[in-house]
């Protein structure tokens, strides 16, 4: 760890509960996105929750993403990454809690908004914690993390579920809070360590540059990099979970129970990426290797897709699903190629802005193109050429 202190904790056990803080606040961040859509049949007994509301409830997630970004690096600058760290445990935990306890869709609707701004601001953090705990261990941590997210995305489909099952679907909802509540722990034990090391932090600050702009981080080959990969998978990822199964459906001729097993396999897909790729990505010469992978995976999926679906639709998926490997690879290097923990932090809120809004827009313009043309074939071609444009 790069700061030292005492304040009861020595530095040693700092770094570990840094790290442990670090892993629970991933393996919470993507519950409240998931958790939703497998008991909207439960909610809407309760809660109008028709097909354009449920719709309107899973564009928020990108949108706030991207709107986190803008404001979370000024936040850790007058709070401090473990400041925002615990700020964003108690959003959650209260927006988990208000989802459970929603009387009406505005209420469902507000509670999701706040608690995917919560999510916002720790994906801004995460790298800036990892800068700050593990400098030395920036791949192994981020692979751990990163990994932890995607549990977490897969874990609500089940474990919800059977919670709705035998308790409701309001407290399968609310019952996440949980998690976001055991993630403040390890912060509130390094309480005393974070407040010997506040004055030094505060010193460091001043003598930092003002919060970069927006704009002015795209005169940055480095960000710019880094957002151009991290924009091209969440694009590729969002774009084909909500388009697999109608075009493995229209153009393969594959049941609804075999789109949902091609979409379960490009989620599983994403656990041993998050647990490799970023051990790989800070190594050198292995990035530029990673992006070119991802590139021609995902293009050969996409024309697979277009040419010949029936032929192999899950070796389809498995290329697209390749394709997203730059998110975890991002995430690594945005820790790896800066300098500081507000660095780090600076370059993750502009990177997550300028990424998530491209994904997006990306369900949306190909579902207007599909609307418009009435196949698939736009849609899938004009992936195939964006996820292309990352090649070095």
């Amino acid at each position: 760890m790069t700061a030292s202190g005492s304040g009861g904790i020595d530095r040693r056990s700092a770094t570990w509960l840094g790290i442990a803080g670090v892993l629970l606040l991933a393996l919470g961040g993507r519950t409240g996105v998931a958790a939703l859509s497998p008991l909207a049949t439960e909610i809407e007994l309760d809660v109008s929750l028709n097909g354009l509301w449920l719709g309107l409830l899973g564009t928020i997630p990108p949108l706030a993403y991207a709107v986190a970004g803008l404001y979370t690096p000024r936040l850790t600058r007058l709070l401090g990454l473990e400041g925002v760290a615990i700020a964003v445990v108690v959003v959650t935990t209260l927006a988990h809690l208000a989802r459970g306890l929603a009387p009406s869709y505005a209420g469902l609707f507000t509670a999701t908004v706040a608690l995917m701004l919560g999510v916002g601001s720790l994906n801004v953090i995460l790298p800036g914690l990892v800068k700050l705990y593990a400098p030395a261990h920036i791949g192994r941590v981020t692979a751990l993390y990163s990994t932890a997210m995607a549990i977490s995305t897969a874990l609500p489909a089940g474990v919800g579920w059977w919670l709705a099952d035998g308790f409701g679907w309001r407290i399968a909802l609310g019952s996440w809070a949980a998690i976001s509540i055991v993630a403040a722990l390890p912060w509130l034990v390094l309480t005393p360590f974070i407040r010997r090391r506040a004055a030094r932090d505060r010193a460091l600050l001043g003598e930092l540059p003002a919060v970069p702009k927006l704009g002015a981080l795209r005169h940055s080959p480095t960000a710019l990099s880094i957002t151009l990969i991290f924009a091209a998978s969440g694009l590729s990822a969002y774009s084909v979970f909500a388009l697999l199964p109608p075009v493995l459906i229209d153009q393969a001729g594959a049941t609804p129970a075999e789109a949902a097993i091609a979409l379960t396999l490009f989620s599983i897909m994403g656990l041993p990426m998050s647990l490799t790729i970023p051990l790989l990505a800070v190594r050198p010469k292995w990035p530029s290797r990673l992006v070119v992978l991802a590139a021609v995976s995902s293009v050969s999926g996409y024309l697979g897709l277009v040419i010949a679906p029936a032929a192999a639709p899950l070796v389809w998926t498995v290329l697209a699903a390749l394709g997203t490997l730059t998110f975890s690879m991002s995430l690594a290097l945005i820790g790896a190629r800066t300098k500081t923990p507000q660095m780090a932090t600076d370059v993750s809120g502009f990177v997550n802005t300028v990424g998530y809004l491209f994904a997006g827009i990306g369900p949306i313009v190909t579902g207007f193109l599909h609307e418009v043309t009435g196949v698939w074939e736009p849609s899938l071609l004009l992936l195939a050429g964006l996820t292309a444009l990352v090649l070095p």
